[in-house]
């Protein structure tokens, strides 16, 4: 026998009266004959197909039952209903004992079903196969793990029992999942997951009943508009306290809706405190992972195949774990452990420079680290911002200077950089600062060009100089004597040169004119 129509689940039931969900030892179940795990697939092969499911359906009356499938409920209603089941016969004779072995789930919630169905007579009928109980609109009925048996020939009065040897592989029939047909119940449920202000929500529709194929109008906002005619569609809301409306329409026209208030969730968060492997190395880190938000419960899983919420045993390494939570939702968050290293640090010093100056003292007045012959502590961000950079495994303890200083024209400043990680490993880099005079002596003094008469003779003054680096300046001097227009006029130019200790000179000039502007004067005139 065929089923023609596929079976899916739903809840949670009360049975009413006649209680068909019981065997007894006159009256077993006999899908248990058989050995594990096939059972009564072995011990009933069957080979006979006399009859065929035209409809399993549900009914307001066990006696000339109507399906409830060209009408709709609201979801939540229940209503006292049977189970029925409509089907065609084309044996040659009247099989009698008929019986229909089943799990009739609802909701997740099974009973077996042993029912008697008595004479079958060739062509179309009606059987109860189980009720009355009470149904909630919107749960789903399946039956599943049919077998029908029957006897041929003999009594058609009810056997006072049975066993796996009263009916054989000839007279039954196996058939398939079934969905039981019902009224038109539109519901859906959705999951959600939030990200700053924005939520995602994947809807599914869980509509059932009726005459399918379906046709959807969603309306995410409640406002009259179709949004979406898909089944399960996906909204991104930008805002909280929404509304959304599913209408449905089956086959044959019947068309129920369905309305749901939409709950955000937060924001999914993850958080960590992590130890570092020790020094001594092996595993001894570990992370300590937070997590809030989102839908609970979570599951977890890290990037080295974890799926716990915690680490613990670890090697250095950074560890991303991808949490989800029960809507989907999913977060990750990476966590680096350091340490366990015996490695130095690869360290960089700042750029060699060169910079003016007279002495040492120049380093903090260009804005770099002062001079210091001793070891001084500076921090990494300080380090960064002077053109430093390390490479390290494990975090870094200190960073240090210290420099020496050679020669005076230039002056070299040597400076060690040293960094130490938490392990004690050293790493070391130096930068070389050279510091040049390179400034010119100054002349403060020096008498202006002057003229005077003959017969005086030129008298220089003293030129005075200083430099901004040396105390003392050495002055020297050389003069020059040009001829004037006549014998007794001529000037001596005095030129100035002033040297400092690193080789920097000046040079100034004075000028002593020399002039005959006296008139000859008479020794004697005749008398």
């Amino acid at each position: 026998m065929k089923s023609k129509i596929t079976l899916l689940l739903l809840t949670l039931f009360m049975t009413v009266g006649n209680v068909y969900s019981q065997f007894t030892s006159n009256f077993p179940d006999l899908r248990l004959c058989g050995n594990s795990p096939n059972y009564y697939l072995d011990v009933f092969n069957c080979d006979s197909n006399n009859f065929e499911l035209t409809d399993v359906f549900l009914s307001l009356t066990n006696v000339n039952g109507q399906p409830l499938s060209n009408t709709t409920c609201t979801i939540g209603n229940t209503q006292q209903v049977y189970v029925m089941l409509n089907y065609t016969s084309n044996a040659n004779n009247t099989p009698n004992n008929c019986r229909l072995f089943a799990d009739l789930s609802i909701d997740g919630n099974v009973t077996g079903i042993n029912a008697y169905l008595g004479s079958i007579a060739p062509g179309a009928g009606q059987r109860q196969i189980f009720g009355p109980f009470n149904w909630t609109c919107g749960q789903e009925l399946i039956l599943d793990r049919i077998l029908i048996v029957w006897r041929t020939g003999g009594s058609s009065n009810q056997l006072s029992s049975y066993n796996c040897s009263t009916y054989n592989s000839a007279q039954c029939e196996m058939p398939g999942l079934t969905v039981i047909s019902k009224p038109l119940a539109v519901q859906f449920t959705y999951k959600a997951c939030r990200v700053g202000n924005n939520t995602t929500v994947f809807f599914t529709s869980t509509t059932n009943g009726g005459r399918p194929p379906y046709t959807y109008a969603w309306d995410f906002d409640n406002n009259g508009t179709t949004d979406s005619t898909v089944a399960n569609p996906t909204h991104v809301y930008t805002t909280t306290n929404n509304t959304a409306r599913l209408r449905v329409t089956d086959s044959q026209g019947l068309t129920n809706t369905y309305t749901l208030p939409i709950v955000s969730p937060t924001e999914l968060i993850l958080t960590e405190t992590h130890v570092n492997v020790s020094c001594g190395g092996a595993g001894t880190g570990s992370i300590d992972l937070g997590v809030s938000g989102g839908t609970p419960g979570y599951t977890y899983l890290w990037s080295n195949g974890a799926t716990s919420q915690d680490l613990t045993g670890l090697s250095a390494g950074t560890y991303t774990v991808t949490v989800t939570d029960a809507n989907g939702c999913k977060k990750t968050l990476p966590v680096t452990i350091s340490g366990g290293d015996a490695v130095n640090p690869v360290v960089t010093a700042p750029t060699n420079v060169s910079i003016e100056g007279c002495n040492t003292n120049a380093l903090a007045g260009s804005g770099m680290f002062a001079f210091s012959s001793t070891q001084t502590s500076i921090s990494v961000s300080a380090f960064n911002a002077a053109g430093g950079s390390y490479v390290d495994a494990s975090a870094i303890s200190s960073i240090t200077y210290q420099d020496t200083q050679s020669g005076s024209c230039p002056i070299v400043v040597t400076r060690t950089f040293r960094v130490t990680d938490a392990c004690n490993n050293v790493g070391t880099a130096v930068q070389t600062i050279t510091i040049r005079d390179t400034a010119a002596p100054v002349f403060e003094t020096l008498p202006a060009t002057t003229t005077i008469s003959c017969p005086n003779t030129p008298v220089f003054a003293a030129a005075d100089a200083k430099d901004i680096c040396d105390p003392s300046v050495t002055l020297t001097f050389n003069d020059v004597t040009t001829p004037g227009a006549c014998a007794g006029s001529y000037s001596v130019t005095r030129t100035w040169r002033a040297v400092d200790d690193c080789g920097n000179a000046a040079t100034a000039s004075q000028t002593i004119n020399v002039q005959d502007s006296a008139a000859p004067v008479f020794a004697a005139l005749p008398a």
